[in-house]
């Protein structure tokens, strides 16, 4: 978004103007931003041999995926769904990686029909993939790194004990018997990042742990460090540094192809971070009203439609854009649902009035795409400009 001559605008357009045209609540995607944030991981990781795989769960607009295509992006589809879509959207199979989390194994059988990418994350399904196919499909192995993590910080350690994705180290002699029995192809092994992972070695120990494990398994030739890189929602927030990131992984990998000869590749499942900043969520406001002390405006968006402040305490910053030269006031905006529906709460923005436009920041990844018809509201209308 920029504001020129008295008026916000975004991709050159005016949002005023998107709204009226298309109505409100409207999702507005930037495609200059995300072609800005493929190229910074991009050039991040130039020293390696890398790729980038697009979590799509975070946004599976067509537009933005077809412009995912163009960038050299390949996906990652956590359901049989996504991978169609995927499909549709023009990727070749071999460009999307399925990794499904407590799926029937009917979904596996489908992927591999259409030719995508497999990413085995139980001792079940590792069974019945080695039993229906043996060597002739390839797989990466998903690996949850136990409960410790040398030099993790008390968040990612504790992200790692609850978290559910990955076979456990504890399972990991039992994986290799299945992988042995059934001659199983493991390519590459893969871990969940999640966004909470704020230090950059972080990823670099659990590369460690990743290529410790690699060493036994000779068809390894990728490594999967997930997605778990945010970009800031606050010009203060803590996010990790793509630089330094790289810089953590350069004497692992360099020092396991000393050992064994094996030149890996790297790969990373981004989602929020490529698209997050691109979004904005336009709401026109219904009501104004004094309750309780506090100012209030009543939107004709809410939580149905972003669901991040209400499920997760996310912060987005909200600008004013009817009004942006107007005297500050300090202010609740809350959505149109019949029970609790805060989206932003006691923030300083220049004088809102009924009618007026807000435009909710940083709404590219997992606004759209976790809304639902709560209230038996329709899904608001998307653009990419």
């Amino acid at each position: 978004m920029q504001y020129q001559d008295g008026r916000w605008q975004i991709g050159g357009l005016d949002m005023a103007e998107l709204a009226e045209q298309h109505g409100t609540p409207l999702y507005v995607y930037d495609s200059s931003i995300i072609e800005r944030q493929v190229t910074r991981f991009q050039n991040a990781f130039s020293s390696f041999d890398h790729r980038i795989f697009y979590a799509m769960k975070a946004n599976s607009n067509q537009d933005l995926l077809a412009l995912m295509k163009k960038l050299d992006v390949g996906l990652d589809a956590v359901s049989i769904h996504e991978v169609r879509i995927g499909l549709e959207a023009g990727f070749s199979a071999d460009n999307i990686i399925f990794t499904p989390n407590g799926v029937p194994f009917d979904e596996l059988e489908q992927a591999i029909e259409l030719g995508a990418r497999l990413n085995i994350e139980n001792l079940s399904y590792l069974e019945k993939l080695g039993e229906a196919y043996r060597s002739d499909v390839p797989c990466t192995l998903r690996v949850h790194p136990g409960l410790v993590l040398p030099n993790a910080s008390r968040d990612a350690t504790g992200w790692y004990q609850r978290s559910r994705f990955g076979i456990d180290r504890k399972q990991l002699e039992e994986a290799r018997r299945i992988i042995d029995l059934h001659g199983i192809r493991v390519e590459g092994l893969h871990i969940h990042s999640s966004s909470i992972i704020l230090d950059e070695a972080v990823f670099g120990t659990v590369a460690e742990v990743l290529l410790d494990l690699a060493r036994d398994l000779p068809d390894v030739r990728i490594l999967d460090l997930g997605g778990g890189v945010r970009p800031p929602y606050q010009p203060d927030d803590d996010h990790p540094d793509l630089d330094a990131l790289a810089s953590c992984l350069q004497e692992p990998l360099e020092h396991f192809e000393q050992q064994t000869g094996r030149k890996l590749q790297l790969w990373f499942e981004p989602g929020r971070y490529l698209v997050a900043e691109s979004g904005v969520l336009l709401t026109r406001v219904n009501v104004l009203k004094e309750v309780g002390g506090r100012s209030v405006a009543g939107v004709d968006t809410g939580f149905h439609q972003l669901i991040r402040p209400k499920l997760y305490d996310a912060w987005h910053e909200v600008r004013n854009i009817s009004n942006p030269d107007g005297p500050k006031q300090v202010i609740d905006i809350c959505g149109c649902l019949c029970e609790e529906d805060d989206l932003a709460r006691q923030r300083s923005l220049p004088e809102v009035r009924e009618g007026h436009l807000l435009a909710i920041l940083n709404a590219g990844a997992y606004g759209y795409s976790m809304a639902s018809t709560y209230n038996s509201r329709p899904l608001p209308a998307e653009v990419m400009v």
